[in-house]
């Protein structure tokens, strides 16, 4: 066979490669651009043109989950970020996203199950924990969320929301003196916070 036809075999499929990936990159361009401004409709609309021939990419399932549950399309973005969650395997990026919606939905139950799921693979995940803790938290349970918030603040003790949660959870176990820290802190993380200087007046 001719070289240059064999080199055209070669090349060409490279180039409509990088043609895809230059036609990806400007979706997702002014999809964030439009986002900057709170135009979620048209950040949608951007990444029209892409959705069929990229249907099967993670980043790309992950921006739609995110940009339909700004839109209020809960249902939609659980589509899509479950899509990014099969396509990921689990990934704990797209399984804190299902948690959006999920949330909008009321969907507590399969939130806290996220939240476990993700803590089987990273036992000191941030976010999981926090939000798991602040769930035991407003449900009375603070024995449980004592163990996941204080795996929070061990590793973020300047953490607002960590001082805070944490803090509440202190008052109502009766322990008063750690929980005032707590609240000190919380107050000097965010200046001003009523619920952490209420929280400080109850412990004096």
């Amino acid at each position: 066979m001719n070289r240059l036809v064999v080199l055209m075999f070669v090349l060409i499929p490279v180039l409509l490669f990088a043609q895809d990936q230059d036609k990806k990159i400007n979706s997702f361009k002014e999809s964030v651009a439009a986002e900057k401004f709170r135009n979620y409709k048209d950040a949608l609309d951007y990444l029209d043109d892409i959705k069929t021939e990229f249907k099967s990419d993670y980043l790309l399932n992950l921006r739609l989950g995110w940009l339909n549950y700004k839109l209020e399309n809960y249902d939609t973005s659980v589509k899509y970020y479950q899509e990014a969650i099969r396509l990921s395997k689990n990934s704990p990026e797209a399984l804190l996203g299902l948690t959006y919606p999920y949330s909008a939905l009321g969907k507590w139950d399969e939130i806290s199950g996220i939240y476990k799921s993700i803590l089987k693979q990273d036992k000191y995940n941030y976010s999981a924990n926090l939000r798991l803790g602040q769930i035991y938290l407003n449900t009375g349970d603070y024995k449980n969320a004592r163990i996941h918030l204080e795996r929070v603040y061990n590793n973020f003790r300047s953490d607002y929301e960590a001082n805070l949660s944490l803090g509440w959870t202190y008052y109502y176990l009766g322990n008063k003196k750690q929980a005032r820290e707590l609240f000190v802190n919380a107050i000097i993380a965010n200046s001003g916070d009523e619920n952490a200087e209420k929280g400080l007046e109850l412990t004096k």
